[in-house]
């Protein structure tokens, strides 16, 4: 055990030292990047040769059935990875894809005619308001906005009267929403569609951002990020907010971009702008799927048609920050993927696709990830209690040699190369979180396929925001994860203590008790994570750090202070001197709003800070105030640079106080 316990820390400086130098390095740099992928695909490949020479179990039997199904999932696993490293090897200097010789089309831009469309279903208004309002401030000459509620409202015609926009319905909601994409297709000449889900709001220089790349003619579909103004599942839970990044901040800013590289990006059915024309030529969105985003990418690539990638924040919307939308969210996800496999034009048949877009598009994560998942959430614990070695090692070492340094390879160059957007351990909590109902997700998914199981039943369902969120919770995955904390405290237990001291070794040595200690953190903030937390705030703030204009009666002047953070029902600013008014104005876009209960903020801070209400009192009023906070000139608070002391102090905080 001393040895043991030398070459665990030996191995563990090594790589911390290795880690600390590679954190000071940017994963933007060509050679580096490739190199710290083709380490971790090094790492991944003799770990797996030694599995396969070293570890196999023998003969299929009582004492081997769990090995050498944890060998299988666990090499699925290797072999997923290993493709997400070749993926990440390539990624495109700058934000966007190189521009094209775009002079001439910009010179005929002006008789160019861009629609905004925004598609609807039951999202309430307080939701579509910022949506529609920050489209029409958009600025690109004759912009239409049109919104296509599939929900047929009369009050959202007269709603959509009142603000300026397009209202379009239609009779029946056959295809959800690309049967509503396709309602109004039949009908635009446009040439350019700026499509927007109703919980985003487009920023006001989105389409001049974006429509010079479509000098490129065989330019269907450029994607920009998804970004988020509200805290999403972890950040609202686990109460991090901005102290981590939200959970799919590391597929829209790190890898779309290197899809990009490899040509496979993928189009996210929000946030992008589309070629009318290319759209047509496939015969408009795919309706086959209940991801249509996703099989109209497919489609495209069978036509010869490009989709390329911005990396540029060019709107922000609602995240998913329930456990009951992150379930629905994932679950259609993984479902709409599996539905592709055996399409005409699916990963696998696709003629207009090369190896490298065929394997980036198959849906291996939503395939393996849940098991592999499952399997470490169950396995160490199986192990301690029952004695059924999962890895056959004839030399314990090894498991510091080669198990050790591939797990932390790995960790270590993910959070590197997504420059904090992923978090070894909250990331893999909410994995975990996911893995149950993903697992059946796929099983269902894969069972459709054989002809076992149908799938015709389930109906696309919108992912509730704004006010349809309520406050929920998981009891049956609480109860869970509670059972594997017990189970796990047991099995650690009884093999450490209960077991004589000549069959320790084998029985539970110590890399087994770390991968077991490892898996109660885990389920300790899973069980935080499916308590949802009440919202603490009506409307999200955003972090402003700019003079306007104020005023504390009509007769005075305006003068000039400073405002910290703003939201659509308040403002947080710096007053110049002594004891700020009651009552004041606000200067936002020419409209002077009412500042009510105008007092001290609390607390000791450097600056004198103080808070107020605002009040609009016109429907001109609300929109300045929306169309100024989503310009795109402001972040929410709930964005930030991921500070991972903060971070865990808090997630421990809110571990310690979760109710059992």
């Amino acid at each position: 055990m001393p040895d043991e316990q030398a070459l665990l820390l030996a191995t563990a400086a090594a790589l911390t030292l290795g880690g600390w130098i590679l954190m000071r390095l940017s994963p933007q740099r060509r050679p580096i990047r490739l190199g710290v992928c083709c380490a971790a695909l090094l790492s991944n490949a003799v770990y797996f040769a030694w599995r396969y020479t070293q570890t196999l179990p023998g003969t299929w039997s009582s004492d081997t059935w769990m090995a050498w199904i944890y060998l299988g999932i666990e090499s699925l696993a290797v072999l997923e990875v290993s493709l997400f490293w070749v993926c990440m090897s390539r990624t495109r200097e700058g934000a966007g894809p190189d521009l094209p010789a775009a002079t001439p089309f910009l010179d005929a831009c002006s008789s160019t005619r861009v629609e905004v469309w925004i598609t609807t279903y039951r999202e309430p208004v307080e939701v579509l308001e910022k949506s529609v309002l920050a489209a029409l401030a958009v600025d690109f000459p004759g912009l239409i906005v049109k919104v296509l509620d599939d929900g047929d409202r009369p009050w959202l015609r007269t709603q959509c009267a009142q603000w300026g926009a397009l209202y379009m319905a239609r009779g029946m909601n056959t295809h959800a929403k690309a049967g509503n994409l396709n309602h109004a297709l039949a009908s635009t000449e446009a040439d350019f569609l700026v499509l927007m889900d109703a919980d985003f709001a487009a920023f006001s220089h989105f389409v001049t951002a974006t429509l010079p790349y479509f000098a490129d003619s065989r330019l269907a579909v450029l994607q920009t990020p998804q970004s988020f103004y509200n805290p999403d599942l972890a950040q609202q839970n686990l109460g991090l907010g901005g102290g981590i990044a939200d959970e799919q901040a590391l597929f829209f800013r790190e890898i779309q971009p290197a899809r990009d590289a490899w040509g496979s990006v993928l189009f996210c059915g929000s946030c992008a702008m589309v070629r009318t024309a290319a759209v047509r030529d496939i015969g408009g969105f795919a309706t086959e799927s209940i991801t249509e985003d996703m099989l109209t990418t497919l489609r495209l690539l069978s036509r010869g048609w490009r989709l390329r990638y911005l990396n540029e924040r060019l709107s922000m919307g609602l995240a998913a920050e329930s456990i009951d939308a992150y379930y629905l969210q994932r679950d259609r996800w993984s479902r709409g993927a599996i539905q592709t496999l055996p399409m005409a034009e699916g990963p696998l048949r696709n003629p207009g696709m090369s190896l490298m877009q065929r394997l980036l598009f198959m849906p291996f994560y939503w395939l393996i990830n849940p098991f592999f998942n499952l399997a470490l959430m169950v396995v160490p614990a199986l192990a301690l209690l029952t004695g059924m070695p999962i890895v056959a090692m004839a030399d314990p070492t090894h498991a510091y040699l080669l198990i050790l340094p591939v797990v932390l390879v790995n960790l270590g160059a993910l959070t590197w190369i997504s420059r904090g957007r992923f978090s070894p351990v909250i990331s893999t909590a909410v994995s975990m979180v996911g893995a149950v109902r993903l697992a059946v997700s796929a099983a269902v998914g894969l069972a459709a396929l054989v002809g076992v199981a149908t799938t015709k039943s389930r109906i696309f369902q919108v992912t509730p925001k704004g006010s349809q969120i309520k406050a929920s919770s998981d009891r049956v995955a609480f109860a869970l994860f509670l059972s594997l904390t017990l189970l796990t405290l047991v099995a650690m237990v009884y093999a450490s203590w209960s077991v004589p001291a000549s069959e320790l070794s084998s029985r539970a040595p110590s890399w087994l008790l770390v991968m077991a200690c490892y898996n109660l953190l885990h389920f300790l903030i899973a069980m935080v994570l499916v308590e949802d937390k009440p919202r603490r705030r009506s409307e999200e703030r955003f972090s402003i750090n700019a003079v306007m204009q104020m005023r504390t009666d009509p007769h005075t002047p305006w003068q000039a202070v400073q405002v910290r953070d703003m939201s659509l029902s308040g403002v947080r600013f710096e007053w110049p001197s002594g004891s700020a008014p009651s009552q004041a104005s606000l200067q936002v876009r020419g409209h002077a709003l009412a500042m009510l209960d105008v007092r001290a903020q609390p607390g000791g801070h450097q600056h004198a800070y103080w808070v107020a209400r605002l009040k609009p009192e016109s429907s001109e009023q609300s929109s300045a105030v929306i169309q100024h906070l989503f310009s795109g000139q402001f972040k929410p608070l709930v964005e930030g640079r991921p500070g991972w002391l903060a971070a865990m102090r808090q997630t421990v905080k809110a571990v310690a106080s979760a109710k059992v």
